[in-house]
């Protein structure tokens, strides 16, 4: 393989990981916590039928705002790819956002989402724009 190809490899399957680790920190310590923790400073949260959240602190404040449920958001990537310079890449998935009511009962929605990640000035993943669209209940 070509170096060239060995950096977007790689860019590549870290993307995946970091991916993967912003769901399971979603999973374990909830929403707000991984989007703050997995977010750039200037990162953009598109924002279903309102304006986008622009800027880590934006972002952080919105985070706040959000509701104390047992709501439960988890996704799985579809599709990862990265520039070959190894410092920008996306990745293309399907998400499932999980709740109980009062009486027990899950319900869960599910959706597409594409998050746009940019290699940090200290080598980390972290994504610029993040958002998605609901597709319907979960079947």
């Amino acid at each position: 393989m070509n170096p060239a190809a060995v950096v977007r490899q790689r860019a590549i399957d870290e993307i995946r990981e970091a991916d993967l680790n912003f769901s399971i920190l979603s999973e374990k310590q909830g929403m707000a916590k991984a989007f703050t923790t997995y977010a750039a400073d200037d990162a953009i949260k598109l924002n279903d039928g309102a304006a986008p959240t622009i800027g880590f602190d934006s972002l952080r404040a919105q985070m706040a705002r959000m509701p104390k449920t047992e709501a439960v958001l988890t996704w799985q990537v579809l599709k990862a790819d990265a520039a070959q310079s190894g410092d920008l890449g996306y990745t293309f998935g399907q998400w499932l956002l999980s709740s109980k009511d009062d009486a027990g009962k899950v319900s869960s929605l599910e959706g597409v989402y594409v998050t746009v990640w940019k290699r940090q000035r200290n080598g980390q993943w972290r994504f610029v724009i993040d958002g998605g669209n609901q597709t319907g209940p979960a079947k």
